[in-house]
């Protein structure tokens, strides 16, 4: 049946230790996959229970076999490591804009019912707003504490967009304390380097811990696949030029 809204269903809202500090994750498919990469990355490494999810207006028309069944498009997993809370909202597809306010009210009710004292979200940044050395840039909301970050706030004029932008924009509006890290990336890149800054990023904030190895070794597999394709395709066409010299 054909919905106009985008719907909390939690199954396991018990699990969540009551008396800890209760933190929420999650980021979208946006500029290097980051946020999605990064969620997910957490997810797998911190060994998280799925609890619910959001439910989308309409059926989806994908899914995946996961050890839990089958995905949906924006999951929401548990574990308490470390005396924390950490919630994390897995979104495999970016939120339909014609029903984003429906889904940034369906995080806000995650919110509200979970208990959630802070929010941490994961976007992408062009590396062409690169000055320096710096991995990444960062925002927060005015309701978010003081932290000791010593990167370059984000980028004076330049636009946070999309889905991660709508949430920032109401955190701010609800005095919710939030923060968003945007590692550099290429645009048109599906960049697990850039994922391993964020994980690296809220593993200190949190004091979570949790291993980026993989995430390294993965982005070193596929720098070595591009190095490769651009060998030969320039092999290739060093070749038609000596052909028809």
């Amino acid at each position: 049946m054909k919905k106009h809204r985008y719907v909390l269903k939690l199954f396991e809202r018990d699990a969540v230790v009551g008396d800890s500090k209760t933190v929420l994750v999650t980021g979208f498919q946006g500029f290097g996959g980051v946020g999605y990469l990064t969620a997910r990355y957490m997810v797998s490494k911190l060994g998280m229970k799925l609890i619910g999810y959001i439910e989308p207006p309409n059926i989806p028309d994908f899914t995946s076999v996961e050890d839990y069944g089958l995905s949906m498009p924006h999951e929401i997993f548990f574990r308490n490591v470390k005396g924390i809370n950490v919630i994390v909202l897995l979104n495999r597809v970016n939120p339909d804009r014609k029903y984003l306010s429906s889904f940034v009210q369906s995080v806000i009710n995650l919110i509200k019912d979970l208990n959630i004292q802070e929010v941490y979200l994961v976007g992408g940044l062009d590396m062409r707003f690169r000055e320096g050395n710096e991995e990444f840039r960062w925002v927060k909301t005015r309701a978010m504490s003081d932290i000791k970050i010593f990167n370059p706030y984000f980028v004076k004029g330049a636009y946070v967009v999309g889905p991660l932008a709508a949430l920032l924009l109401e955190f701010e509006h609800r005095n919710i304390p939030a923060i968003a890290v945007f590692p550099y990336t290429e645009p048109e890149s599906i960049d697990h380097r850039a994922a391993a800054v964020a994980v690296k990023v809220l593993s200190e904030i949190l004091g979570l811990e949790v291993d980026i190895s993989e995430l390294i070794k993965y982005a070193e597999k596929v720098e070595e696949l591009e190095k490769s394709i651009q060998e030969a395709l320039l092999n290739t066409e060093r070749k038609e030029s000596v052909m028809h010299t």
